[in-house]
């Protein structure tokens, strides 16, 4: 029986578990329907202008309902062409005039003869927009940049990766900024090295170059419309040019002037052609010169190890540096995650946290926009091949999956308040403890089974985050292991694997090599880093 009252109004506020389930059948009927679905409707504009607060819940109301509202549309649609006059008859007269505005705004006109399927996925993107912009806008804008380096120098960072042990999920908005997170990881070298580096010097031509060293390609900047053009998250140096535009390099208040800005570059044209003496070529005369960037990512694409994170936390860090500008943690953190959603990748903070702090650590966030981590330090004894025998193991299967696509569909869960996902995502936070235990008390056997209970959970929450290939290799090698897990959002990258003893480490090495699943796959030597982000000037 549905324990809601017939009509939706204040359920989304009232009740932090009224799903997009509970709503469907508060609107199943079809005299209700069109009353229903326009208070929805007006619960959500109200809800967007409250969102201004630096309340999370009011922050990611917006994006919940209109979430849920789509996916109730969509499940009422008798069919792939039912067009919203056929579903909601009469909606679009009963809509107020702020209600029409609004909704021409976000581009969910509901015209007579749209499919209803067509208007439920675009209030589902427009809902992963209002989440981008509530995180994207709880940052502050910096000055205008200022040079502070001489002719000469030139400034170096690096980081390790991160490994991801237990806890993943739990950092990700909406629920980590609703909820707070709790996540155990790892900073560690791959065969000897940080492996994400960033080099910036001052240049004399008064342009952006951007150019790295593992892809072999350059990207030469001299227009606004050049450099915000990253809301592709595929771009080969988007991240570098959000980055860029994050600490100050765009049009004045280009962040937090409007949402819009980082909607398209076009809108950002329009805003920069509007501002005679603020050309690209204007804010680098005041810079005192042209910027160029180069970055290096020693680790396959899609590997599961935060790359993209932390190249985005050295990243801002050199150029913060360059600026004279020093952030703290917690505020190099947060720009990560506003750089991510920027981006539209909409990552969480361990990533960053995991590979700028040194160490094995067990990380604790508390609700709210800016996360402001607790960290607990973890003896690496169990995770380091170097003090366990060798008998833990990173095995790169030489499959990928972008992450972006895995987030859209566990965050669109969690925006639907679907029930499984709430439990699993509850059991997902207790688990990091667990493994912290397990690393404190230097068991590994436990250290093993408690990686590998995070890593069914992660399936439980997203079971595309295996595949066929990745159960047939694990299947293959499970009688030598105390556990495994594969790192990240799943789908690909590296594997972590705990093994019994030497001999089954040996033995796990000859079955792989032997039959490995693509001519790709193949081990990394790793260790537990003693450092995280370092930041030198030459």
């Amino acid at each position: 029986m549905n324990p809601y009252t017939s009509s939706p109004r204040g359920h989304f506020r009232g009740r932090e578990d009224f799903s997009a389930e509970d709503l469907t059948s508060l609107l199943s009927a079809p005299e209700s329907r069109t009353t229903g679905v326009a208070e929805v409707l007006e619960e959500a504009r109200a809800a967007s202008e409250r969102a201004l607060t630096v309340e999370p819940e009011a922050a990611f109301l917006p994006a919940r309902i209109l979430h849920s509202l789509g996916t109730a549309v969509e499940t009422l649609a008798a069919g792939p062409d039912a067009a919203c006059g056929a579903v909601f008859p009469g909606l679009a007269e009963a809509l107020t005039p702020p209600q029409t505005q609004w909704l021409s705004q976000q581009g969910l006109e509901f015209g007579r003869d749209r499919p209803a399927r067509d208007w439920a996925r675009r209030a589902r993107a427009v809902a992963f927009e209002h989440l981008q912009r509530a995180i994207v806008g709880s940052g502050e804008t910096p000055p205008a940049p200022r040079n502070v380096l001489r002719s000469d120098e030139i400034v170096w960072g690096r980081a390790p990766a991160r490994l991801d042990l237990a806890g993943g999920w739990t950092d990700t908005p909406p629920f980590s900024l609703e909820h707070g997170g709790c996540v155990a990881n790892a900073a560690v070298l791959l065969n000897g090295q940080p492996p994400i580096q960033v080099y910036a010097r001052v240049t004399r031509e008064p342009l952006l170059r951007i150019h790295s060293i593992d892809l072999g390609t350059d990207c030469l900047i001299r227009r606004w419309e050049e450099l915000l053009d990253f809301r592709s998250a595929t771009g080969e140096f988007s991240l570098v040019k959000a980055a860029l535009v994050l600490a100050s390099f765009a049009p004045p208040d280009a962040v937090n002037k409007t949402s819009e800005v980082l909607k398209t570059s076009e809108v950002c044209s329009r805003f920069a052609s509007s501002s005679p003496g603020n050309s690209l070529d204007d804010l680098l005369e005041r810079f005192g010169g042209g910027l160029e960037l180069t970055t290096l990512a020693a680790v396959p694409k899609g590997s599961g190890l935060g790359t993209s994170s932390i190249m985005g936390a050295v990243v801002l860090a050199v150029i913060h540096r360059v600026l004279g500008r020093q952030l703290s943690d917690t505020q190099l953190f947060h720009a990560v995650l506003r750089l991510e959603q920027a981006l539209t990748t909409g990552g969480g903070w361990q990533d960053q946290v995991g590979g700028t702090l040194e160490g094995v650590k067990l990380i604790a966030t508390k609700p709210g926009l800016v996360p402001d981590p607790v960290v607990r330090y973890l003896p690496p004894d169990v995770l380091d091949p170097k003090t366990n025998g060798a008998r833990t193991l990173l095995y790169y299967t030489g499959l990928t999956r972008l992450a972006k696509n895995i987030l859209a569909q566990v965050v669109g869960r969690y925006l639907n308040r679907e029930r499984n996902t709430l439990a699993t995502l509850q059991r997902i936070h207790a688990l990091a403890p667990e493994v912290a235990d397990a690393m404190a008390r230097k068991d590994l056997p436990a250290f093993g089974q408690a990686i590998d209970a995070a890593w069914q959970l992660n399936k439980q929450l997203d079971p595309d985050s295996s595949n066929p290939q990745i159960e047939a290799l694990l299947t293959q090698i499970r009688p030598h292991l105390h556990g495994a897990k594969l790192l990240g959002a799943g789908g690909g990258g590296f594997l972590l694997l705990v093994c019994k003893s030497t001999r089954d480490t040996e033995q796990v090495k000859h079955r792989l090599a032997a039959d490995p699943p693509n001519p790709r796959a193949r081990f990394f030597d790793f260790a537990v880093s003693g450092e995280g982000l370092s930041l030198s000037v030459c």
